[in-house]
């Protein structure tokens, strides 16, 4: 992280002005919808405008991508999943990704959406989900993941260049900026030409505006201008057919994030490893109608990943670097996740998780500077006092401290199991020997049986680098042990200082863990669970002697304490392509990475493992099934399994 980085902090939230149930932004002086009518005008304008209802029926099998510029109030987003869901089938799933600058509350999302009652469940389902203005990207799921909505926090420009970078296909857009005249950057030449590069042949676009510059701009970027009839006394609306499939992105960066190698969508994927990692890349991948095999000869969580409880827990960046932007959209993601799992009974309230609350200790001197951060992110993390910590955790502090509400505590052995339960993922008690490609597909050698699979994805935490090691991954193991102790009843959230504690469950609290470097002993230590005791000590004064049982695990690292997460890389080829940047670091080379044909990877969560790893599978299942991304360009690469040989070949320069 640099010191001239970006400062981390919230979007600007929309500034609204009430006209009845009508809102008007403050930012730009306009009106959000048309007052009185603005269904019915979103529908005739957006929906029937890109005549998506009868197209949907002649994609049934495919994935269907809606872009939109400005998301505002939801409507657009509402009314098209309403009309999705009263679609006959079959028809396709439904990909909304959209760009806000300037968020709506939760609160002014509500009460512009309730003017409609027949959009309550579905305003219901996005307020449930609805992100913090957190700059980046937040995926929410509606309709059993059949439709996803990618919400792109931030400016105009940067967010559509992403699109075009990461090869967003879009097949309609709504144009839904407000007018021209009151927001200019909406329709500025680089978003426009990012959108054409994001159009292929036969997508088309919408819009209320028939301004004569709009339908110029539009024309020069290939697409054919036709006016239809407006809606109530607007005459008449723009219609736009993208001609042909236009240039190709030209990055002004080497395309080593990419991968040289693409395939179809995969019918059946084999993951090696059934902890967190494995558990949800499958699940991920099985929400898809993807049938997943995971071989693991331990069983469900018995590694790194069985300990009894962890905290899903989040740093909170000072400035914009990878770490810290991955870190709070994983976090985000994570928590709603969760959410849902409760709510389904899949977790159960108090047994296998609890989303009781976080509290953290931070440094004094940083207070004002973390209130600086989290302004306008209320739902993130605030600092609360003594006395207001001391009430929502049950014990007596003595220091402010910082709440995280969405937080809390999950037994990960009994998440896996939830994750697994999905009826497309099937359980394979055996050990992996090795891979073998064969034609089009992949030969996975075992023990005990073979499995023939479209992809493979390893997952096995610290055995990962030996299983894959063409793909030189630099991972390393830090041994924690865990302790177990007698409950402390008064504990109602979870407590981070220097270690952890949660409330207890069946009478125990497992409480650790500790960071031991460079230490490969698997046996439990009396030193190491009297640490644990030392450090709970030290922070809620208190004595306890006792010691229930302990654990110990090793997580899997890597040096920018980032995950690893993609296509492996083919490590010769890579050399071969890149060689250049040993001698120019800043040299563009126009080729993606050579990597090994259907073989990915997700591993090195570290001590993050219920924080990054959501998100993280993901961003994985939606890499392999080639659907729009969840992350932007710079997550991309610094996720990337290619990251640490190009750094290599770098430094050399």
């Amino acid at each position: 992280m640099s010191h001239s980085s970006p400062l981390w902090q919230a979007l600007p939230s929309a500034e609204i002005d009430w006209n009845g149930d009508t809102p008007i932004s403050k930012n730009f002086d306009d009106i959000y919808f048309n007052p009185g009518h603005g269904l019915a005008e979103s529908r005739h304008v957006y929906l029937l405008g890109n005549e998506i209802p009868s197209r949907w029926s002649q994609a049934a099998k495919d994935r269907f991508v809606i872009g939109e510029l400005g998301f505002g109030s939801g409507l657009n987003f509402c009314v098209t999943v309403q009309a999705w869901l009263a679609a006959p089938a079959p028809k396709p799933k439904l990909h909304f990704v959209s760009v806000e600058g300037f968020p709506m509350s939760a609160a002014d999302l509500d009460r512009a959406l309730s003017h409609w009652p027949e959009l309550r469940e579905i305003k219901q389902t996005l307020l449930s989900q609805y992100p913090d203005p957190i700059p980046g990207t937040h995926r929410l799921a509606f309709c059993n993941d059949s439709i996803t909505l990618d919400l792109w926090f931030g400016d105009v420009i940067w967010a559509t260049t992403q699109w075009a970078e990461l090869d967003l296909r879009v097949n309609a857009w709504y144009l839904d900026g407000f007018a021209p005249s009151k927001n200019a950057s909406m329709w500025a030449d680089q978003v426009l030409d990012n959108i054409a590069h994001c159009s292929p042949a036969g997508c088309t676009a919408s819009t209320f505006s028939v301004a004569g510059k709009v339908r110029a701009l539009l024309n020069e970027r290939g697409f054919k201008i036709q006016k239809k009839p407006g809606f109530g006394r607007k005459r008449e609306q723009l219609f736009a057919l993208k001609q042909d499939d236009g240039d190709h992105f030209q990055l002004n960066a080497t395309p080593w994030h990419k991968s040289a190698s693409s395939s179809p969508r995969p019918e059946h994927v084999v993951i090696i490893g059934a902890g967190l990692a494995g558990s949800f890349a499958a699940h991920a991948l099985a929400k898809r109608d993807i049938k997943v095999s995971v071989i693991d000869a331990n069983g469900v969580a018995t590694q790194a990943s069985g300990n009894a409880q962890g905290i899903v827990y989040c740093r909170i960046p000072k400035r914009h670097a990878p770490l810290g932007d991955f870190g709070a959209l994983a976090f985000q993601y994570a928590t709603t996740l969760y959410q849902e799992l409760l709510a389904q009974s899949f977790l159960r309230e108090g047994i296998d998780a609890s989303l009781c609350g976080m509290l953290h200790t931070f440094p004094q001197d940083t207070g004002s500077e973390l209130q600086r951060n989290l302004h306008g992110l209320p739902n993130l993390a605030r600092i609360v006092s003594e006395h207001e910590a001391s009430a929502i955790s049950g014990r007596s502090l003595s220091e402010p401290m910082l709440h995280f509400p969405r937080s809390g505590w999950i037994a990960p052995q009994a998440l896996c199991q939830a994750l697994l339960s999905h009826p497309n993922i099937t359980l394979v008690a055996d050990v992996f020997e090795r891979l073998v490609p064969s034609n089009a597909s992949l030969q996975v050698r075992c023990a005990l049986q073979n499995l023939t699979a479209d992809c493979v994805v390893f997952a096995a935490g610290t055995d990962t680098k030996n299983l894959a090691r063409d793909a030189l991954l630099p991972t390393k193991a830090i041994r924690g042990q865990t302790t177990q102790i007698p409950a402390i009843n008064t504990i109602k959230s979870a407590l981070c200082h220097e270690g952890y504690i949660a409330p207890a469950v069946n009478g125990q609290h497992c409480i650790g863990a500790t960071f031991d470097l460079d230490d490969k002993d698997t046996n439990p230590r009396s030193a190491s669970d009297q640490e644990n005791l030392t450090k709970l000590e030290a922070f809620l004064s208190i004595t306890q002697g006792r010691v229930l049982g302990q654990r110990v695990g090793f997580r899997c690292t890597t040096p920018d304490y980032l995950p690893i997460v993609g296509p492996l890389p083919n490590n010769d080829a890579l050399h071969n392509v890149y060689q250049p940047l040993k001698f120019d670091g800043k040299r563009i080379i126009p080729h993606a990475c050579p990597t090994q044909a259907g073989v990915y990877v997700l591993t090195g969560l570290g001590s993050r493992g219920l924080t990054y790893g959501p998100l993280a599978g993901e961003f994985l299942a939606s890499l392999i099934n080639q659907e729009p991304l969840p992350l932007a360009t710079e997550l991309v690469k610094a996720l990337s399994p290619a990251r640490f040989a190009i750094r290599q070949l770098k430094r050399r320069s």
